[in-house]
């Protein structure tokens, strides 16, 4: 007789998959910072006639502030960048959303 040796897939429902709210709101936050600090750093590049590495700038911030927390991130978006709160940021985030969509289309 032949033995069912096939792994028994242990299920997980959705929800308990994704990531809380708060972390998200978190990560967001990380990525505005993210975007506006190579922005600025890309453009005093350009003023220096350097070059600019996306990649390595996006690496490197997401692995030096991945471990802040929401309101350390909320004190350096006040203080680099004038974003006061969660609206603020929300709405930049957006903005970066936008930019980036309007550049993909006149690309292709």
């Amino acid at each position: 007789m032949a033995k069912n040796t096939a792994k028994t897939a242990i299920r997980t429902a959705a929800l308990e998959q994704t990531i809380s709210y708060a972390e998200k709101v978190r990560l967001m936050v990380i990525e505005v910072l993210r975007e506006e600090s190579g922005r600025e750093l890309a453009a005093k590049a350009r003023f220096n006639g350097q070059t600019f590495d996306w990649e390595q700038h996006n690496a490197d911030f997401r692995s030096d502030y991945a471990d802040w927390s929401l309101e350390q991130l909320l004190a350096a978006a006040r203080k680099f960048y004038g974003l006061k709160n969660l609206d603020a940021l929300s709405q930049r985030r957006a903005a970066h959303k936008q930019q980036r969509a309007e550049r993909i289309a006149r690309a292709s």
